[in-house]
């Protein structure tokens, strides 16, 4: 709980600073500016209905089965799916998203895949991916949302807020397994990508022979695995990463603070007086200071938390109960055998209910240790580096920017609509051609219905992505009005005999005759 609430704190801190005017050219349109975009029926699903269905039953089998990868939130390099069949399905469904993006119905675009920040400076580059060139995609994915293959770094405010939190998170869980005063408790510089920490300390001993795994075995039946100087050195082997590393300066601080609580308070009010003195300077945006109130109520639920974990990782289960159980244990180790003995008939059924009564007791009183102190009794303690790596790949996520998909332009779905309107009212039909990367665009339906021979003039619908790049057309038929065709007709008409005239002037010798247009009556509205 104690990650959970400094989490949503930084994470909620993270989106208030997306609100600010200086990202105002980089924002998505917003829905409340483009209200009227509701009334032409629009769409904003990803993917459309009718194309999930399959004709046959095995290929909605096959099919399903195929999308639970290609769909999966975690990446997955190939399928087991093989053959002609499978490979079709696999394309169609990677295609099954640009169909939508494709059709005009669907308030949907190509988005983009830089959060926004492309738009940031006039150069078009972005942090984590740049749009002018899709393979920095692939250059940064070990990195995630911390790579710089698009040629930025993340925003400033961003790297500071997720060092602090980083750091202020990573002082707790270290003197919540470490409360020997003046022990190490080191802390490394997290590297995006790496892979997760071993759960298992005891993965860190493999490949020390077998002396070493029966040391550790009778250490730890004899309870002098615990010793300060043992869990000192487990703690050095094991650094917490803080995102950015630690600097020199903090390092001297923390040392300076004496205690566990201190130095834990001493982090937390870096990380607390920064988001406090960005607001106050305008980062966090227009948000209204109850909403930042919140904030800090979620940072000091965090630090009720941590003293909650630190009350049981200090205060030890009562000394003579302890002592008992430890006692008891041991006794019965040698009564049991002797009862067995005596009121078994057969050895081998008093050997099997020696061992298990006396593995039950023994199993409850080492349970019963663990949960003591559940942060630093190896090997069954709190992971609490991989905790550490985990909530730091949570904080690099507040560098992914905007939603990609949140980009597209309302005059262009606007003027789209209006054209919709006015199909259905004069019965025209809309005639859709989309140029995409597909190799098979979708294609208009064949209609029945009689054709509009009244005449038209073509309207053109370009759907772009967040860059500005057109990314399909939708030819409208709009209608003309019949006073519009007269007066075209008329203009053409004057247009002509102007014409006409010029040409005979330029020739004095030759007469002047009567032209068509002359004798042509002029045109009326019916």
């Amino acid at each position: 709980q104690m990650m959970s609430k400094w989490l949503d704190a930084v994470t909620h801190t993270g989106v208030y600073h997306m609100q600010m005017d200086h990202y105002n050219h980089m924002k998505p349109p917003s829905y409340f500016d483009n209200h009227d975009l509701n009334k032409y029926n629009f769409r904003r699903d990803r993917e459309r209905e009718h194309d999930m269905t399959r004709p046959t039953t095995n290929e909605q089998k096959l099919f399903k089965k195929i999308r639970t990868q290609i769909r999966s939130i975690e990446r997955v390099e190939s399928h087991d799916s093989s053959g002609s069949e499978s490979d079709q399905l696999s394309i169609q469904l990677l295609r099954n998203h640009h169909a939508a993006i494709d059709d005009p119905d669907y308030l949907l675009s190509e988005g983009r895949k830089d959060g926004g920040w492309g738009k940031q400076f006039d150069d078009g580059t972005g942090t984590y991916y740049n749009m002018d060139d899709p393979s920095t995609w692939q250059k940064g994915a070990a990195r995630g949302f911390a790579s710089t293959a698009g040629g930025r770094t993340p925003s400033l405010f961003l790297q500071e807020l997720t060092h602090l939190s980083s750091l202020c998170c990573a002082v707790a869980f270290s003197t919540l397994r470490s409360d020997v005063e003046g022990a190490e408790a080191p802390l490394d510089m997290y590297a995006a990508g790496k892979p997760w920490p071993d759960v298992d300390p005891d993965e860190l001993k493999r490949g020390k022979g077998i002396g070493a795994s029966l040391k550790d075995t009778l250490l730890y039946l004899s309870g002098k695995d615990r010793t300060p100087a043992m869990r000192t050195a487990h703690n050095a082997s094991r650094p917490l990463p803080v995102i950015g590393g630690v600097s020199d300066n903090e390092i001297a601080f923390l040392q300076r603070a004496r205690g566990p609580s201190a130095k834990v308070t001493l982090a937390w009010h870096w990380l607390s007086e920064f988001i406090i003195r960005e607001h106050l300077a305008g980062t966090l945006g227009k948000v209204g200071p109850p909403i930042i109130s919140r904030i800090i109520q979620f940072l000091s639920d965090g630090m009720i938390y941590y003293n909650h974990a630190r009350k049981t990782m200090f205060i030890p289960f009562p000394f003579p109960h302890a002592q008992i159980s430890a006692f008891f244990v041991f006794t019965i180790i040698f009564a049991v055998p002797l009862l067995m003995d005596e009121f078994a008939q057969e050895i081998s059924i008093g050997s099997i209910l020696t061992f298990l009564t006396v593995v039950c007791l023994a199993g409850l009183h080492e349970v019963a240790r663990e949960l003591e102190n559940p942060f630093r009794n190896v090997p069954n303690e709190i992971p609490l580096v991989a905790l550490q790596a985990m909530f730091n790949e949570s904080l690099l996520t507040l560098f992914s920017g905007f939603h990609p998909d949140h980009f597209w332009d309302p005059d262009e779905y606007r003027n789209y609509g209006e054209r919709k309107n006015a199909e259905k009212q004069n019965g025209a039909k809309v005639v859709f051609t989309a140029n995409t990367r597909s190799s098979d665009p979708p294609s208009p339906a064949p209609t029945s219905k009689p054709v509009n021979m009244s005449p038209v003039t073509p309207v053109t619908k370009n759907t772009t992505n967040g860059s500005g790049t057109a990314k399909a057309q939708s030819t409208v038929a709009s209608p003309v009005s019949i006073t519009q065709l007269q007066a075209l007709i008329e203009s053409q008409q004057n247009e002509l005999k102007r014409l006409t005239n010029m040409m005979y002037e330029l020739d004095e010798r030759t007469e002047k005759p009567k032209t068509a247009f002359d004798a042509c009556p002029p045109l009326r509205a019916t």
